[in-house]
């Protein structure tokens, strides 16, 4: 008998911690969006030259980032927000159908340029500015918040508010009480937007083309996922 009570003991203690170990909990999500407008604008451009001569390529595409550059001084963007130092050197072949072989006709020069603008009132006259001066690959831009980490933080605060609402009416509707948060985890980046084309009245055709780029918010997104203990 006293064997059997000591066994009943321990069962029901292992009961009791069983149920510590497995807590009474709610999980919810939050989702939380803000959006800025952006204050970086980074465009890749490439100036490629094909000629029989390497030598004269490389001279006309030398002297075409020459003429991008004195843009780019122009528009008093720093020196140290440019990099022209991209540069590609390749045969240019052309299928030979006579002797059914590739033969050498040139070669193409091309060379890179990053520019990285934080004055975006200066977009539409880069990007109209680099082609009229000779860049024949301009890649849209790329835009950013020079704030992101504080935004994206921002973001992140308010997904958590967003999810302790939506626990305080899950938990109140069920008549229970929120307890400690137990886990939390979060995912997000912000998205890129792209130029858009300004739609122009008829009025105003005339309008001048660099200030046709008109640039989209950045939104900066988090999603939050929280576990919360219920209270006894």
């Amino acid at each position: 008998m006293r064997t059997r009570l000591i066994a009943l003991i321990l069962l029901a203690a292992n009961t009791v911690a069983l149920a510590d170990d497995n807590p009474r909990t709610v999980s919810v999500s939050g989702k939380a969006t803000v959006t800025a407008q952006p204050d970086i604008a980074r465009i890749s451009m490439s100036v490629v030259e094909r000629n029989k001569s390497l030598n004269v390529a490389q001279q006309s595409a030398s002297a075409t980032t020459a003429k991008i550059l004195r843009l780019l001084d122009r528009l008093k963007i720093d020196r140290k927000r440019i990099d022209t130092t991209g540069l590609n050197i390749r045969p240019d072949y052309r299928w030979n159908r006579t002797s059914e072989q590739q033969e050498l006709i040139g070669y193409v020069v091309e060379r890179q340029i990053m520019v990285e603008l934080r004055d975006l009132d200066n977009l539409g006259k880069l990007l109209e500015g680099a082609v009229e001066a000779g860049a024949n690959q301009v890649s849209p831009p790329g835009f950013d918040r020079t704030d992101r980490a504080e935004l994206h933080r921002r973001a992140l605060a308010d997904a958590i508010r967003d999810a302790r609402a939506n626990a305080d009416v899950m938990v109140a509707a069920a008549g229970a009480e929120i307890g400690n948060v137990m886990t939390i985890s979060s995912s997000g980046m912000p998205s890129q937007p792209r130029p858009m084309m300004r739609a122009m009245a008829a009025d105003a055709v005339a309008e001048s083309a660099e200030a046709s780029y008109v640039t989209g918010d950045i939104r900066f997104e988090a999603f939050v996922n929280i576990v919360y203990e219920l209270a006894p």
